[in-house]
């Protein structure tokens, strides 16, 4: 648990709804980066922070995140690092999270169609997805950039396998 607890948690020893937007930012940035909550000493909010605020942030992005615009990948990182704001009266509101997804949602390039193409057939066998080398999607603006990490290869996210969590 440690590193997803709100740091205001250790003072008040009480945990909100504000807690838990902490901690959801928290896999936010687990799930962009790669990272571990608090790994060597070092604590993923204050290395993102960092990274983000000296213009590196995708430096730092895990290989295995894959394709999507730019603008997108910086939103996201936003909405992350605000859900881990220290004070807890800075931190948005949950609902305030779902609507940045879903906001963040709509300006992907044809969201169905990239989630249709990466769905297993019945063999097995997942189609090719869209990875931002081939021509622009109608729906995409080329004015955007895309954020493309070096490769998928040898990742969960690219094998197709679906991973089952088991029940303790």
């Amino acid at each position: 648990m440690q590193g997803y607890l709100d740091p205001e948690y250790f003072l008040t020893h009480k945990l909100t709804d504000k807690s838990d937007v902490y901690s959801l930012g928290i896999v936010f940035l687990e799930l962009l980066t790669g990272m571990h909550p608090i790994s060597h000493g070092k604590n993923i909010v204050r290395e993102v922070r960092m990274a983000h605020q000296s213009g590196i942030m995708f430096s730092i992005i895990d290989n295995r995140m894959g394709a999507y615009p730019s603008e997108c990948v910086e939103r996201f990182v936003t909405l992350a690092l605000s859900c881990c704001h220290d004070k807890q009266e800075k931190r948005p509101s949950i609902q305030g999270v779902v609507r940045e997804l879903e906001t963040i949602l709509k300006m992907m390039p044809e969201a169905d169609a990239i989630y249709a193409e990466s769905t297993p057939t019945y063999s097995g066998k997942s189609t090719p997805t869209y990875s931002g080398k081939s021509a622009s999607p109608s729906s995409f603006n080329s004015s955007q950039y895309l954020y493309e990490s070096s490769s998928l290869l040898g990742s969960d996210l690219s094998s197709g396998v679906v991973p089952t969590i088991k029940s303790r």
